[in-house]
């Protein structure tokens, strides 16, 4: 199912790829040329819910999960709503679309890899008492664990803020209370407005991993860093286990309670793995 919009999809793909030469973002080299394609690119533009990876999002409705029309930089997007009350899907209320079972998304601890995507806040959106869960990166159990945390995951707070949180244990086996988390608020939602980001993440669950992160929106372009960190990001997992995108709505508050706000629309697009700032740049897709 297609869903229109009152934005135009973009078609802006050549007056961004000029606009990038004279760019240079923190930490990065200029684009004067692209590197490497992207190892994963679900830009939505085949017009289909799975941007031809053929894998079903975790949608319990029909309004679940959509191709918009608002499209980032091409035609079209993907369009998640979740409203209070709807059938848990996977243990939760959510609507999102994943990379379970797309080999070339996935990571583990040793692994150094770059993410990006945008995400269209709408207009309409509401502050809420309870924070809204966008994009996960989510390993799967152990066969020791009755239960997993994401390594990492962005929400948007009641604050008006993007908050990056993240879990980390160097334990074999982890617990609820094993887990270290910590969070850092990156940037205002600013609803109305497709937010850029690109993440680079070195993965460990030890010290010496890092994240890096920079952000901007179509309203203001201009990439800027909003997050340089070391430490542990994820977990001692067997050789076995490894971590796999989400993005969508993910709304833990529902699963108990309603909130202030009883339906949530958000839409994502050109979400990207590779190895290089360029390779996943989401306003260059």
């Amino acid at each position: 199912m297609t869903i229109p919009s009152p934005l135009a999809g973009g078609r802006r793909k050549a007056a961004a790829a000029l606009l990038l030469c004279a760019l240079l973002v923190p930490g990065q080299p200029a684009f004067a040329a692209r590197s490497a394609a992207p190892a994963v690119l679900f830009d939505y533009e085949d017009g289909t819910k799975t941007s031809g990876y053929g894998i079903e999002p975790n949608a319990c409705c029909p309004h679940s999960i959509g191709v918009s029309t608002m499209g980032r930089t091409g035609d079209y997007s993907i369009r998640s709503h979740l409203k209070y009350g709807d059938p848990a899907v996977a243990g939760g209320a959510r609507a999102e679309s994943h990379t379970l079972g797309l080999e070339k998304s996935y990571y583990r601890s040793g692994d150094t890899v770059y993410y990006g995507f945008s995400i269209y806040i709408m207009s309409t959106w509401k502050t809420d008492s309870r924070e809204d869960i966008l994009f996960q990166w989510k390993p799967w159990r152990d066969t020791c664990e009755s239960n997993k945390f994401p390594s990492a995951f962005l929400t948007v707070q009641p604050s008006g803020k993007w908050r990056l949180r993240v879990n980390s244990d160097g334990n074999r086996c982890s617990t609820a209370d094993s887990v270290r988390k910590t969070s850092f608020d990156l940037a205002d939602i600013r609803p109305g407005s497709w937010h850029d980001f690109v993440f680079k993440f070195r993965w460990s669950h030890r010290g010496d991993g890092s994240i890096d992160v920079w952000h901007q929106t179509h309203k203001a372009p201009g990439w800027k860093k909003v997050l340089a960190t070391t430490g542990a990001n994820t977990f001692n997992d067997d050789a076995t286990t490894k971590g796999y995108l989400k993005w969508g709505i993910y709304k833990p508050a529902w699963n108990t309670a309603p909130t202030e706000v009883d339906s949530r629309v958000v839409v994502h697009d050109n979400i990207a793995v590779g190895t290089s700032f360029s390779a996943v740049d989401p306003s260059a897709h």
